[in-house]
């Protein structure tokens, strides 16, 4: 996983409900550290990775699937 990443997050403690944000690191302490945009500016938010669901933006690339496997 390349960082930065375009991220969607939720969280309940700051009422997020896949806002888009940006990942930029993951902490030792536990914590994700995100930009979000809110009200126009641009923050640096940091959220407890045990409270803090992250969907990558950008979808997985399909792989086809493998029909004929020899065993």
């Amino acid at each position: 996983m390349e960082l930065p990443n375009k991220v969607l997050v939720y969280s309940q403690i700051l009422g997020l409900s896949g806002t888009a944000g940006t990942l930029v690191d993951i902490r030792d302490e536990g914590c994700y550290e995100l930009r979000l945009t809110s009200q126009g500016k641009l923050h640096v938010v940091l959220l407890p990775i045990t409270q803090t669901g992250l969907v990558f933006a950008e979808a997985e690339p399909e792989v086809a699937p493998v029909e004929s496997i020899e065993r």
